[in-house]
C-alpha cells in the first residue's frame, strides 16, 4: 500500500511537470471588461480583468488521521490585469499558503459541496491576505475570485 501512494505521487509530479512548464501564473491571451464599459473608456484599463492559473497543479496530502489521502487541485483566479506582476512575484508564498490550507482540512470537509465551497472561499482569503500582507490592501482587492479548474481527491 505504501508503494501505491508513492507511485501516485511519482506519476502525478511526472504528468505535472509535462503539463505546465512554467510556475508563474499563466494569464489567459484575452482580457475581460466588466459589462457597460467599452475598451475606449478612460477607466478600461484599470478595470480590465483577467484569469491566470497558478500552476502546477497543487498535489498534497490531507486528514492525518490513518492513511494517505491526497488532494490535487488545479487553481485559477481571476484579477485585475494590474494584480499579475504582484501574483508572479509572490507565487512561491501564495503557493505555500495555499498547501498548508489544503493540507490542514478533514476529508468530509473536502467531499462535500459545501466544504468545497467554503475552501474554495478560504483560499481566496489566503491570496488577499498574502498581497495585502507583502504588498498593499489595494493590491489585494486586485484578485477577485478564485475557482478549482479540476479537483481530485485519491483515498
Amino acid at each position: 500500500m505504501k508503494y501505491a501512494a508513492l507511485a501516485l505521487i511519482a506519476c502525478l509530479s511526472l504528468f505535472n511537470q509535462s503539463v505546465h512548464a512554467a510556475a508563474a501564473p499563466q494569464a489567459e491571451p484575452e482580457f475581460i471588461l466588466p459589462a457597460g464599459v467599452s475598451p475606449d473608456d478612460p477607466e478600461a484599463a484599470e478595470l480590465a480583468m483577467q484569469y491566470f492559473t497558478l500552476g502546477p497543479s497543487f498535489v498534497t496530502n490531507y486528514d492525518g488521521s490513518g492513511r494517505l489521502k491526497y488532494l490535487k487541485a488545479d487553481i485559477s483566479v481571476l484579477a485585475r490585469l494590474t494584480a499579475q506582476p504582484y501574483l508572479e512575484r509572490h507565487l512561491p508564498y501564495i503557493r505555500n499558503r495555499l498547501v498548508v490550507l489544503f493540507s490542514g482540512q478533514l476529508e468530509e470537509t473536502l467531499q462535500s459541496t459545501q466544504g468545497k465551497e467554503a475552501l474554495r472561499q478560504q483560499a481566496l482569503v489566503e491570496i488577499r491576505h498574502a498581497l495585502q500582507m507583502l504588498e498593499t490592501p489595494s493590491v489585494a482587492d486586485q484578485i477577485l475570485e478564485l475557482y478549482f479548474t479540476s479537483y481530485v481527491l485519491q483515498r
